[in-house]
């Protein structure tokens, strides 16, 4: 299932993820496609911010791989932009355990025929710095059904 987003701000995208990571979990892939300096690193920053409360996410540019706790959930924030084949992929690693971890993946051409139905934010630059049009694919077993805290 597609559907658009139209981001004005920072703020917009902040609001918007702030409520979608409500939904995702162990064993989904996140895929952030666009041009290079479209957002990507900043939408995964912003989902792995408020899946693990972590101040201070980086960039996986130069590491390939970050990877983040969410209780005992691993999150992998991965950048396969330098990654040339899926040998390559594999022996990283990324593929292992997908059931028992998030997976954020940046550039994700490589796992595209890999990994079946993908949470897929297609990132367009806006008329605007900030604006960003967005196509939000969600698979079908993807649940719409916001989490309870036990707090």
């Amino acid at each position: 299932m597609d559907f658009k987003k139209h981001f004005q701000t920072k703020t917009d995208v902040n609001n918007f993820l702030k409520d979608f990571v409500n939904y995702i979990e162990a064993g989904h892939c996140v895929f952030l496609v666009g041009d290079l300096g479209v957002g990507k690193t900043y939408f995964s920053q912003q989902i792995i911010k408020y899946l693990t409360s972590v101040a201070f996410v980086s960039s996986p540019t130069y590491n390939i791989i970050n990877t983040y706790q969410n209780n005992n959930i691993e999150i992998w924030h991965c950048d396969l932009f330098r990654v040339n084949s899926l040998d390559e992929v594999i022996e990283l690693g990324i593929l292992d355990n997908l059931d028992h971890k998030i997976l954020i993946v940046e550039w994700p051409n490589l796992l595209e025929k890999i990994i079946k139905d993908p949470i897929t934010f297609k990132i367009n630059f806006g008329k605007t710095n900030y604006e960003r049009n967005v196509i939000i694919n969600l698979p079908k077993s993807f649940k719409m059904i916001k989490k309870v805290s036990n707090v």
